[in-house]
């Protein structure tokens, strides 16, 4: 008996269908909706060394929460302020390799206004180096990587920006912009991200 047409037709579209499939994975656009708005708030945190233990000194990019380094490891970065061979005192921020913990994640100083930046990079940040700090200054964070809910091991990406530096409370003040979707980088307020 001869073989039907419809076997070979149909074993065509099946492979057709697998191929557009495996394409769009490997397609820029293939991350679901964004569900959150991007949110901004206004942080304050206190230094590694000579504040009270009680006082916060790291941020969760991931929880968008202050932490107390005491008590948890599952920060970003953490505030410090130094000071140099030259007897210079600085207000640092310090990625987590620059702590002894795990290199992931990182800060990058930017000369961009705050406002104008609208997507975060993807590479540039320094993950085991203070960051120097002062009033005005723009820092992009991103943050520990984590597996996304559809399989992408991303991190989560901030824009903060420096609004008080206080050397004697020796404490730090800022407005940080989180987009809190998996895989995204949009850095606009009240915004869900569009899929890029």
């Amino acid at each position: 008996m001869p073989a039907s047409p419809i076997y070979p037709r149909a074993a065509a579209l099946l492979a057709l269908a697998l191929l557009a499939a495996l394409a769009a994975c490997n397609s820029a656009f293939t991350l679901p909706p964004a569900t959150l708005a991007a949110a901004q708030d206004t942080v304050t945190l206190w230094a590694l060394d000579g504040t009270d233990l009680a006082h916060p000194s790291a941020y969760d990019v991931m929880q968008q929460i202050v932490a107390r380094t005491d008590r948890t490891s599952g920060f970003d970065f953490a505030f410090d302020i130094q000071v140099d061979s030259l007897k210079d005192t600085s207000a640092v921020l310090l990625p987590r390799g620059a702590l002894g913990l795990t290199v992931d994640g990182g800060l990058q100083v930017t000369q961009q206004a705050f406002d104008s930046i609208t997507i975060a990079p993807t590479s540039g940040y320094q993950d085991t180096l203070a960051v120097v700090v002062k009033t005005g200054t723009v820092v992009l964070a991103a943050s520990r990587s984590q597996t996304c809910n559809f399989g992408y091991i991303r991190p989560l990406y901030a824009k903060l920006r420096i609004t008080t530096v206080d050397l004697v409370a020796r404490a730090v003040t800022f407005d940080i912009l989180t987009d809190p979707n998996c895989g995204y980088r949009s850095l606009q307020a009240d915004t869900v991200p569009p899929t890029y």
